[in-house]
């Protein structure tokens, strides 16, 4: 198959030695151009082997108030299950998830693509047993491709405007960071790790909060990675968490799951989401995913870093966009690099600063992340 050719495009200029005018100018080439790249990634055969590809299913908008006409699903186990409204549902094809009810307990029924229902069982089974921070199927409704989960009242992106103390916020993060743990213990990668998809069971006692259990949710997209592979061709995970690698559709790994994880430490610290990007600041024919790809670069690439991510990312039609967008930096649009942001402590600077280390072989594990002395104690 034919590659477009990019080495006349703009995006070979060094824009350390143009004029402004001139940086602007590639930059909007840059802007224009994110989506012809992400076609040209739908139709190139990237040279990573083995290469899996995890389908993207879903399409769901909150429909939290809507009731259903009184139903009874049976499970496997034989239990029966009431539903008592609609919590989201697809649009294409139509699809719900339910809250329902038995034995006086709540449960959540989730309908999971056929395509990836066996696969997702064999992900639950390989963990059952060997974690208790990571939300595992209670039972299945195999002959409507559903998954049945326990109910959890919150999650880490509701919760967070709470005000919570820093010990609290510090228990939640670590209960979540040890469900990453033994997921990438299993060679299982999330690959949509975000606040919502951290859960959590609380109360208020004595004018205070008690957190009961926290456990990692959501694995209808984590997929088992073995040795030696990477995730290619899928940009995985929600765009304000997604990493630098997953932006370019891969190579995508355990490394990736520890840099959205990082950017969920930050918001739930200061409660900043940092590549959230509103519509009013974009200028015209500006695409968001470019001023997230030049936050990325500002906060978190050193030069070591970045020359490594662009090696990790070998031959893939998304180098140049890195590359130019790197050269945009000068004395007039300077990075801000994390690591001197003056607002955060120092030790969670520290932790951040591995966790999201541009060169995604140099990022610190799970594990190294638990044992962080910003950790202690919680």
């Amino acid at each position: 198959m034919l590659r477009p050719s990019l080495t006349s495009s703009p995006l070979m200029l060094s824009l350390r030695s143009l004029s402004p005018l001139a940086i602007r100018s590639c930059r909007s080439w840059i802007y224009s151009n994110l989506a012809t790249l992400r076609l040209i990634n739908r139709t190139l055969a990237l040279p990573r082997t083995p290469a899996i590809v995890w389908p993207i299913h879903r399409n769901t908008r909150s429909t939290s108030s809507a009731q259903v006409d009184s139903q009874v699903y049976i499970g496997q186990s034989g239990c029966h299950y009431s539903i008592e409204r609609v919590l989201q549902e697809e649009t294409f094809p139509l699809r719900r998830v339910y809250l329902a009810t038995a034995s006086n307990q709540n449960f959540i029924l989730k309908y999971v693509h056929e395509v990836n229902f066996d696969d997702l069982q064999d992900i639950n089974n390989k963990l059952r047993g060997s974690t208790n921070y990571v939300r595992l199927v209670k039972d299945t409704i195999p002959e409507k491709s559903m998954f049945i989960f326990q109910y959890f009242a919150d999650h880490l992106l509701r919760l967070v405007q709470k005000d919570l103390p820093l010990t609290v916020t510090k228990r939640i993060l670590k209960d979540a960071l040890r469900g990453l743990a033994e997921l990438h213990d299993h060679d299982i990668i999330h690959t949509d790790i975000k606040p919502d998809n951290i859960l959590i069971d609380w109360k208020e006692h004595q004018g205070g909060i008690v957190i009961e259990q926290v456990q990692l949710g959501d694995l209808e997209d984590a997929a088992q990675i073995p040795p030696g592979t990477h995730m290619v061709g899928k940009q995985a995970g929600n765009w304000m968490w997604r990493s630098p690698e997953a932006h370019a559709r891969g190579p995508v790994d355990k490394p990736s799951d520890i840099f959205s994880f990082a950017l969920v430490c930050i918001y739930a610290v200061h409660k900043r989401v940092i590549f959230a990007v509103g519509e009013e600041e974009l200028d015209e024919g500006v695409e968001r995913l470019a001023v997230v790809i030049e936050r990325q670069i500002s906060y978190f690439a050193d030069a070591d870093g970045l020359s490594g991510f662009l090696k990790h990312l070998g031959d893939n039609p998304w180098v140049p966009v890195f590359e130019v967008t790197r050269d945009g930096f000068n004395k007039d649009n300077p990075r801000r690099p994390f690591s001197l942001w003056g607002d955060v402590d120092e030790e969670l600077k520290d932790l951040i600063c591995a966790m999201t280390n541009f060169d995604p072989e140099k990022r610190i594990t799970a594990r190294e992340a638990l044992a962080h002395k910003w950790f202690e104690g919680a």
